[in-house]
């Protein structure tokens, strides 16, 4: 599934420029990305209102958080390979911190 641009509203990006990785519905500019379009998971290239690139998330139209970043680095979009890539690291540094293995 390709990427949908999201575009926020005037000003709606200091957040995520701050460290932020949620973004809420309010923030977003509906007449450039009307949420209803978008389906539940659904990967998103997030942009500022001037069009600066922030971020690939995935979508959920139906809450309140209605995207969550995931990568601020533009060659890592949401996929596979960045998944595995992260549960990788997660693994290596609970095998680290713990004798016996801990799931939840």
């Amino acid at each position: 599934m390709q990427p949908a641009p999201l575009r926020l509203k005037k000003d709606q990006e200091r957040r995520l420029l701050a460290g932020h990785c949620w973004i809420y519905s309010n923030e977003v500019d509906t007449a450039a990305t009307p949420l209803k379009d978008l389906t539940p998971g659904q990967p998103v290239e997030v942009f500022s209102q001037r069009g600066r690139w922030l971020g690939h998330g995935y979508a959920n139209p139906h809450s309140l958080i209605c995207a969550r970043l995931v990568s601020r680095r533009r060659a890592r979009p949401l996929g596979s390979a960045l998944l595995v890539t992260r549960i990788r690291a997660a693994l290596e540094l609970r095998e680290r911190l713990y004798e016996r293995p801990f799931y939840r």
